[in-house]
């Protein structure tokens, strides 16, 4: 069970001492660790400015219950004595969450220093990533996330916190559909024309039809000025309900028109925005997300999203003017009935009210187990080759078998929802209409104040307002997963790029390809640097060989050079000008990598080598290829450089794949290039091939090469190698190769001997 702050006294006693109380506190989390990894009792609390960490060490007599142990019963001596310490919002930057084996620690750059700012066990996980988000949030736009907790009590009243999150999320998305105001404006008049035919129609086939046409009413055929031709006042009534139904028809016919318009447009304006966002996340991101994960925002919270503002939003309006006008018209029909006709709906509203907050809930459990269920089809549809190579096809459909149960579960749940707002939206509109049938014949048959043709006008009327009561209870239900789906496209959209550009970047013109990194430590998680106290400068014209051991950091250094990553401390200078103030697009232009993952797209051979330079002619991809040593395969292919090759490159060879990426890396033109064990993955013959294109590839650049097979990196003017996250060795080929004792001597002399035991 969830500790919430206000049931510790002591704790809203300590704040108090620092000015601030229950009320200023917008988050909160429990904590259990100090930072040297010893059970504490503490609570980190988060107000409009400031962060609040309050701890008190344990009494040796203390016994740490965990969660599912009833302590009800127990009398346990909780501490007292807590200290306090306060970070203010303002200053802090970088704020991440790392996870580690049984312990997790939220982390933050606090003046331009990294702080460790609460450590705590898997106990208050799932507490801690929760605040983490909405704190993320709530630093970059001032407002907190709407994110329901598990435990929601489905109370009306939810917190004024969350409401405006709603309304502020409502508002934003609301701006994509604005965009469109013309089609708007016409879905609004359609809208008018359907609200009006749906008052007109059942007066027109009730009142006017039984009670005066067909009564042959001398008044009533008099005001049409026919001296009582009936058959003329009949046909004007068949007449005007034919324009009537036309008119219907027309309106309909716009609306379905105008909506696939709006709709397809405001999808795409979403998609777009989403993915444009996505594109700008650092690589930290990706890492920690799923693939079908990331498609499932994507692509189904961007449609759930249309479905309540074109199909939704526009008709609230519509069939809450069609309730109110009916009702109106009821009233100056007969009071009495009208009465009878609207005497349920306190209560319908009164039970939406108190239904509505398990939307909430329902929506968010379904979309996680959605994007289990789309992560683990991902999953198996990308590994579809090794699944099958080891013959795991029943395993893997056993274990798809329990997110696709969770998602089954949370359909049904959500199913028992809604079939909760249709009957009772159905029970009110059946209810109704009997009072009214018995009501009405009543007052026809009983006591004369109406005519039969108003008693059929009002059946009309309740009957109609079958469709606004259906609306209605669906409408609630799409809102609800509306607004949730929202709320995940803008953390996307909002999420904060670790790795940012300057406001003003320098520029980088005619760049040398001088490469300097000056007392550089970095790790993917606090606390465990991977390369630590790096001091390195690649002159302008060089070729650096990079060696070392599997996991000693080789492709970490070239990725923070290429500033996928950034430095904790130190810098990576580029002919002098740190990586963080140059422009990404010039960063990128200049700085090419060929990796041993070679990624293929979907799409011709000709685009896929023009990657890097869209503006490229084909004479200038075909001479990039060439000189990477693949027009001769590209030429046997069925249609030379328009072929089309499946994404990844799958209808490829790893070193037809390869000698593409070369390609890629030439025609691009960069002036500093990363070979990441470029060769690999290929076989000898292959290699040398690549190898030759390499050598003209290398050619007035600054080359930096992690080489898997040591020999390739003969030709390199210096080799560094890399252990423990340190460079423990430098110099030439020849230098290294006669260091006794030394790391690369021992890799060489292991690859020689595989070499020749292989022969």
């Amino acid at each position: 069970m969830k500790t919430e702050i206000k049931s510790e006294p002591a704790v809203l006693r300590k704040l108090e001492e620092s000015g601030i109380y229950e009320k200023d506190i917008l988050l909160s989390s429990p904590t259990d660790l100090s930072e040297d990894g010893e059970y504490i009792k503490g609570f980190l609390a988060v107000t409009k400015d400031r962060i609040f960490v309050c701890t008190a060490p344990l009494p040796d007599s203390y016994v740490n219950y965990f969660r599912g142990i009833d302590t009800s019963d127990l009398d346990i001596t909780e501490p007292s004595d807590y200290s306090v310490r306060t970070y203010d919002l303002g200053r802090i930057l970088h704020l991440r969450l790392d996870n580690y084996i049984g312990s997790n620690i939220l982390t933050a750059e606090y003046d331009g220093s990294p702080v460790i700012i609460a450590a705590f066990s898997n106990r208050y996980q799932q507490e801690m990533t929760v605040l983490h988000r909405k704190l993320r949030t709530y630093i970059k736009s001032g407002e907190l996330s709407a994110e329901e907790e598990s435990h929601d009590t489905g109370d009306a009243e939810e917190p004024a916190a969350k409401k405006r999150s709603k309304r502020s999320i409502f508002a934003r998305t609301l701006k994509y559909f604005l965009k469109y105001r013309a089609e708007i404006i016409i879905l609004f008049f359609t809208y008018f024309i359907s609200g009006a035919v749906n008052i007109i129609w059942p007066y027109l086939t009730g009142t006017v039809l039984f009670d005066h046409v067909l009564t042959k009413d001398d008044i009533y055929l008099d005001s049409f000025g026919f001296a009582k031709k009936y058959a003329i006042a009949l046909a004007a009534v068949a007449v005007t309900m034919i324009v009537v139904r036309l008119l219907q028809a027309f309106s309909n016919y716009m609306q379905i028109f105008v909506m696939a318009k709006v709709a397809s447009s405001t999808v795409r304006d979403i998609k777009t925005d989403v993915f444009d966002a996505m594109s700008r996340l650092s690589m930290n991101f990706f890492v920690s997300k799923q693939t079908g994960g990331l498609m499932t925002r994507v692509l189904s919270d961007s449609e759930r999203v249309r479905e309540f503002f074109i199909d939704g939003l526009p008709m609230i309006f519509v069939h809450s003017i069609t309730i109110i006008a009916t009702f109106t018209v009821m009233y100056r029909l007969n009071w009495k009935m009208a009465l009878l006709a609207c005497i349920l709906l306190p209560l319908l509203v009164y039970m939406t009210v108190k239904l509505r907050p398990g939307l909430w809930t329902l929506s968010g459990k379904r979309h996680r187990a959605e994007k289990a269920v789309t992560g683990k089809a991902n999953d198996n549809l990308t590994g579809a080759r090794v699944v099958k190579a080891f013959g795991q096809q029943d395993s893997e459909i056993a274990k798809f078998t329990h997110p696709s149960n969770n998602l089954k579960d949370a359909e049904i749940n959500m199913v028992r929802l809604r079939n909760r707002f249709a009957i009772l939206y159905n029970l009110v509109q059946q209810v109704s209409s009997i009072w009214i049938w018995i009501a009405g014949v009543f007052f026809v048959l009983k006591t004369g104040e109406i005519e039969l043709g108003v008693l059929i006008t009002f059946v009309g009327y309740v009957g109609q307002l079958n469709g606004p009561m259906n609306f209605f209870s669906w409408v609630f239900r799409t809102w609800s997963e509306s607004i949730n789906s929202s709320e995940r496209l803008f953390e996307i959209i909002d999420a904060i790029p670790e790795v940012r550009e300057k406001e003003n970047p320098v520029r980088l013109e005619n760049p040398a390809g001088i490469i300097e990194l000056k007392d550089m430590t970095f790790g993917y998680r606090a606390g465990r640097p991977v390369l630590k106290n790096i001091n390195l400068k690649v002159e302008e014209g060089e070729m650096l060989g990079i060696v070392g051991r599997s996991g000693a950091g080789k492709s970490t250094l070239v990725n923070l050079i290429s500033r996928l990553y950034d430095v904790n401390e130190g810098s990576i200078e580029i002919d002098g000008i740190n990586v963080k103030d140059l422009a990404f697009s010039d960063l990128r232009r200049n700085v090419a990598m060929v990796s041993q993952d070679t990624y293929i797209f979907m799409g011709s051979v000709a685009r896929n080598i023009a990657y890097g330079n869209e503006n490229a002619s084909r004479a200038d991809i075909i001479r990039a290829a060439k000189l990477a040593s693949a027009h001769e395969f590209i030429s046997k292919l069925p249609d030379g450089y328009d072929t089309i090759i499946g994404a990844s490159g799958k209808d490829l060879s790893g070193g037809e794949k390869q000698r593409i990426s070369i390609a890629r890396a030439i025609l691009a033109d960069p002036k500093i290039l990363i070979l990441d064990e470029a060769t690999a993955s290929v076989d000898t013959e292959t290699e040398k091939a690549i190898q030759h294109s390499l050598k003209y590839l290398v050619k007035g650049r600054t080359t930096l090469s992690i080489a898997h097979r040591l020999s390739t990196l003969r030709d390199a003017n210096r080799l560094i190698v890399i252990d423990g996250g340190r460079i423990t060795e430098e110099g030439t080929w020849d230098e290294l190769k006669d260091k006794k004792d030394g790391l690369f001597r021992n890799l060489l002399d292991l690859q020689n001997r595989s070499m020749e035991q292989n022969f």
